[in-house]
Formats: structure tokens, C-alpha cells, sequence
């Protein structure tokens, strides 16, 4: 900070004395020429004279220097004019490095720090260039001791001899002053850490308590709905069974009569029972699915390494689509880490619906893959009828067919289901289809775990 101030103080210093000799040049100098009068060195000796530019800034060095700062100025260089030859010239080392290094570079202030007689001081010297008004005057002069001067080249060297007793003092008065002010600030932020500190505390407990005691309500809820989801789980098996034992006496009944009137039976009646039946086993079916509806998301399931391709084969066999219908599997299908009850449904549904909803003999259902950042995307498309985009919503919904039952079975749960578990595991089911142009759909599904 000191070193830092002094440079300051002698930049400032120097800048005014060579601000002032520019200005008595330009201001005075040449006006006093136009009225006769002399420009000189000893101008106190003679009449109608005033002193030469360099003169006079050194005497105001001089003068401010004694005043205010102890301050020497000097200014030299090694062709010094005949009256200036005791005092002129580079005497020292410092004035030989300065000059040499302002030779070099006339915009870059030279200085070096000294110790002399016990005190610190600072040496600051700037270049003293030649100005285009002043190249005749000193070619001319009958006692300049050059006369080939070129604007622009280094004449004399400015230097300021700071002493530096006043700077350390005031410096050190304010490190002082701003050493307090921080002690301040510092005991006032202690006072404010240990006041933070203790409602910190305070608050930890307080927060600590709520969160046991939420914590403790957690668990409360977490055993009444693991027992909620007990019961749930008996009640749905005991309708689910309940409600099938009478479905399977309703077609076994209506076996026994057809068999036991197949002599009186009509080729209507023969329809009818067949209906009946049809009926019986689509019911059972919806219950199955309102079962499995339920469970998603509810009931754990276990997971282990599934083998898509692998999967896909066991799902495809258990649909045995008919003949003139094909089912490729794209190459590359992943291994993962899953629920593979959960992933068997949604294939099985997906592929089961384009082999039902075909309006051919023929058909071909494609499954592909692709790697997308965290999570798989299978892509299930048929050539099938297609569905037409006002409906796309409307098909996850439960209940919901685009076609009469009677035409094709259906319980409406299919794609519902099939959207639950996807959206469970943390994936999206998306379709893309027209009327006429077949059906894509388009499910994620996470490379890892979801317990």
C-alpha cells in the first residue's frame, strides 16, 4: 500500500510539473518572445528576461517539494548545457538505468525504491521527449551542446525524489483506523454467527420433533395401508372368485342342455347358447382384467434380468397368431433389469390387439427398439385398419372400444391396463395411426429397476 501511494503521488507530482512547463511554453515563452523579451537561464541578472521552461519547472519542484512533501526535483540528461554542468549529466547508477530504460520505452515511468540515511524513498522518473516547438530553439542555441535534435527523441530525463516518511505514517494512521473498523465488524458478525448459531439450534430441535413426530404418523398410515391393501387384495380375490364360480356353472349349464336337447335344438337356439357362452367367458375376462387393473401399482412385483427377445417368443406363442399372420422381432432387443409379468402384459396386449383387430386373413406386426438416454423405446406397429385421431385418447380409456363387442370380444381394459403399467414404471405410451394406414405404438420403458 505504501509503495503502491508513493508511485501515485510521484506520478501525480511529475505530471503536474511537466503539465506546467508544456503550458509555459505554448502561453507565455512565445508570447514574451513577440514583445522582446529574453528567454534565459540566468534571466535574475538580467533586465526584460524570464526564465527558460526547464528552469523554472525545476525551481517549482524545488519550492513545492520543501513545502509539502521533501521532494527534490531534478532533471538531467547526459548533454547538459554549459551552466548546468556541476549539477547536470548522469552522475549515478539510477540516472544511468533510467536513462537507458526510457530510451527504450518513453511511455513506461521508471522508478526504483532506496533506503538512504535510515529512510525509505523512491526515485520516479519519466522521459522528457522532444516537442516539434522546441527542436529549432535547441539546434540553434549557440551553447547547446547537440544540434541534430529530432522530435520525438528523448532529451532529459524528469525525476521526483520522494521521501516516504509521511506516506508510511499516514498509511500506517489508516491500516489503524480501518484495522478497528474491521474488529468491529468482526466482533459484530461473531455476536450475529452466535445468535444465527442458536436459533439454528433451536430451530434444528423444533424441526427434529416434527419430524418424528411425522415420521411416526408416516408409519401409522404406511401399516394401515399396507393392511388396507391386504384386505383389498382378499376382497378382490374372494369377488374375483365369487364371481367366476357362477360364470363357469352359466357355461356349464349351458353345455349339459345342449347336449340333453341336441335333438330338439334349432340352428338359432344352437347360436344363442353359443352367444350365451361367448358372454360368459367375456365376463370372466373383464373381471380378470378389473383384477389386474388393480393390482399395477399396488402390488409389488419382483424383478430379475429379462431377455426381451426371449420374452417376446413366450408372448407370441401363448397369442398363436394365425398363420397368414407375422410377427418379427427386430434385432437387438435388450436384456433388462425388471418386472417381467408387467412387461408380458404390455406385449401381450399390444400384439393381441393388432392379430384381433385385423380386417384380413393376412396381417404383420413389427417390434423394434431404440436407446433413448435413460429408458428403452419399443415401437409395436401393425398394417391393420388404423385408428382415426379422434379416438386416440379415447381408447386408453376403461370400458372403452371402437367396435361392438358382438363384432369382436372385448372387455375395454386392455390398453387401459396397458397404459397404467407403463406410466407406473415412470415411462409414456404414445400411437400414431390414420384410417387405413395401421397403427404404431410407442411405449417407454426404464433400463433400470423399478421395485
Amino acid at each position: 500500500m505504501i509503495e503502491s501511494t508513493a508511485v501515485k503521488n510521484a506520478s501525480l507530482f511529475s505530471g503536474v510539473l511537466t503539465e506546467f512547463r508544456t503550458l509555459y511554453t505554448s502561453e507565455v515563452v512565445n508570447k514574451a518572445k513577440q514583445h522582446g523579451l529574453e528567454i534565459t537561464h540566468d534571466y535574475a541578472t538580467k533586465e526584460h528576461a524570464i526564465p527558460l521552461p526547464a528552469t523554472l519547472s525545476m525551481l517549482l519542484g524545488k519550492n513545492l517539494g520543501e513545502r509539502a512533501s521533501e521532494s527534490e526535483t531534478m532533471l538531467y540528461s547526459p548533454y547538459p548545457f554549459p551552466w548546468r554542468q556541476e549539477e547536470g549529466g548522469l552522475r549515478d547508477q539510477f540516472k544511468e538505468e533510467a536513462w537507458r530504460s526510457l530510451s527504450q520505452n518513453p511511455d513506461k515511468p521508471f522508478y526504483r525504491f532506496i533506503e538512504r540515511d535510515g529512510h525509505k524513498r523512491l526515485r520516479y522518473a519519466i522521459a522528457d521527449v522532444m516537442r516539434p516547438a522546441c527542436v529549432q530553439c535547441h539546434n540553434s542555441h549557440p551553447e547547446s551542446p547537440k544540434t541534430d535534435w529530432k522530435a520525438g527523441e528523448l532529451r532529459g530525463v524528469l525525476e521526483v525524489d520522494f521521501l516516504l516518511d509521511q506516506v508510511i505514517a499516514q498509511t500506517q494512521a489508516d491500516l489503524k483506523g480501518t484495522t478497528a473498523i474491521f474488529g468491529g465488524i468482526a466482533l459484530l458478525g461473531v455476536i450475529g454467527i452466535v445468535s444465527v448459531i442458536g436459533r439454528l439450534h433451536r430451530t434444528s430441535k423444533e424441526l427434529q420433533q416434527r419430524v418424528e413426530e411425522r415420521t411416526a404418523e408416516l408409519a401409522e398410515k404406511a401399516q394401515m395401508l399396507e393392511r388396507s391393501n391386504r384386505e383389498l387384495d382378499q376382497f378382490a380375490y374372494v369377488t374375483s372368485h365369487d364371481l367366476k364360480a357362477p360364470l363357469r356353472a352359466i357355461a356349464n349349464l349351458s353345455l349339459w342342455i345342449e347336449e340333453d336337447l341336441e335333438a330338439c335344438l334349432t340352428a338359432d337356439t344352437r347360436q344363442q347358447m353359443a352367444l350365451l357362452r361367448g358372454r360368459v367367458q367375456r365376463m370372466d375376462a373383464l373381471i380378470q382384467g378389473i383384477l389386474e387393473y388393480s393390482r399395477v401399482g399396488r402390488v409389488a412385483e419382483e424383478s430379475g434380468s429379462v431377455e426381451v427377445a426371449t420374452l417376446l417368443e413366450e408372448v407370441i406363442d401363448s397369442i398363436d397368431p394365425p398363420p397368414t399372420f407375422t410377427v418379427d422381432v427386430a434385432a437387438g432387443m435388450p436384456v433388462i433389469e425388471t418386472q417381467r409379468v408387467r412387461l408380458q402384459q404390455v406385449f401381450a396386449n399390444l400384439i393381441g390387439n393388432a392379430i384381433k383387430y385385423r380386417e384380413r386373413e393376412e396381417g404383420r406386426v413389427e417390434v423394434s427398439v431404440e436407446d433413448v438416454d435413460g429408458f428403452y423405446r419399443f415401437s409395436v406397429s401393425d398394417d391393420g385398419p388404423g385408428i382415426a385421431p379422434e379416438h386416440h385418447e379415447k381408447i386408453f380409456g376403461i370400458f372403452q372400444t371402437l367396435q361392438a363387442r358382438d363384432k369382436v370380444e372385448s372387455t375395454g381394459v386392455g390398453l387401459t391396463l396397458v397404459k397404467k403399467i407403463v406410466e407406473d414404471q415412470g415411462g409414456e405410451i404414445s400411437l400414431s395411426s390414420d384410417l387405413g394406414e395401421g397403427t404404431v405404438f410407442r411405449f417407454t420403458w426404464p433400463k433400470e429397476t423399478k421395485s
